[in-house]
């Protein structure tokens, strides 16, 4: 009799169990459906609140802000884009000086600013407009290199040129003071990364969550731990 009994609470629970696995294809498929989704509207409100690449007023100065080291010009693809994307922006006169941020590495002999800044008087942008910093690590100390080189009272109406998806990041840190000047939108952004994208906004997601909740010593330790994969150039 007790071997009958045994034998039946053996027979309920396998299915149990045997239900339990298969809701976990469920669970997964809810999970990344929801993380989609989330991705979705993330690049919808960047498409949404960023406005175009090219403003149609003068500004007095345009922060140009780093983003990875690579083998042209020791710059990485996302780095030149901005570069490339600032100084036309100062040739056509619609940025009256450029100040570049960011990329300072105690390992390098120079910040990836000065290579910024090296890179846009080779594209014809005068030495005389242009500025960089030499100590700011991520995006919230390169805003505030900036705002000790720009000129006083620039702040509100300086030109924020970075990719779409950082800028929301950037605007967060500024507290909307100046103007994103993306440097492509987002559709060209997606028809370029393709998929990739989804990578650049969990990249964003966990720099802004980063930033939010450590303490800014932890924050620095973090950021130069994971400092190797942010410099990776993106292809």
């Amino acid at each position: 009799m007790q071997a009958f009994r045994q034998g039946r609470a053996q027979a309920q629970r396998k299915p149990r169990r045997r239900g339990g696995r298969s809701r976990l294809p469920l669970l997964a498929a809810i999970l990344l459906g929801a993380d989609l989704l989330a991705v979705g509207l993330y690049l919808g409100w960047a498409g949404l609140s960023l406005p175009p690449s090219v403003p149609t007023t003068t500004h007095p100065v345009g922060v140009v802000f780093f983003d990875g080291f690579g083998a042209r010009e020791g710059l990485g693809p996302v780095s030149l884009a901005r570069v490339e994307h600032a100084a036309a922006l100062a040739r056509n006169g619609l940025a009256e000086r450029l100040v570049c941020v960011g990329g300072s590495r105690p390992q390098r002999p120079e910040s990836g600013a000065a290579l910024m800044a090296a890179a846009l008087a080779r594209r014809g942008v005068p030495p005389a407009r242009i500025r960089h910093d030499t100590a700011s690590f991520d995006t919230r100390t390169n805003w505030q290199s900036a705002l000790a080189l720009m000129p006083a009272g620039a702040a509100a109406q300086a030109l924020l040129i970075s990719s779409p998806l950082h800028l929301l990041r950037i605007r967060h840190i500024t507290a909307g003071a100046g103007t994103p000047a993306p440097t492509a939108s987002i559709h060209a952004e997606l028809r370029r990364r393709g998929p990739a994208i989804w990578l650049d906004t969990h990249r964003e997601w966990l720099a802004w969550a980063a930033m939010a909740l450590l303490p800014p010593d932890l924050h620095r330790r973090w950021i130069k731990r994971w400092r190797g994969f942010w410099d990776r150039p993106k292809r």
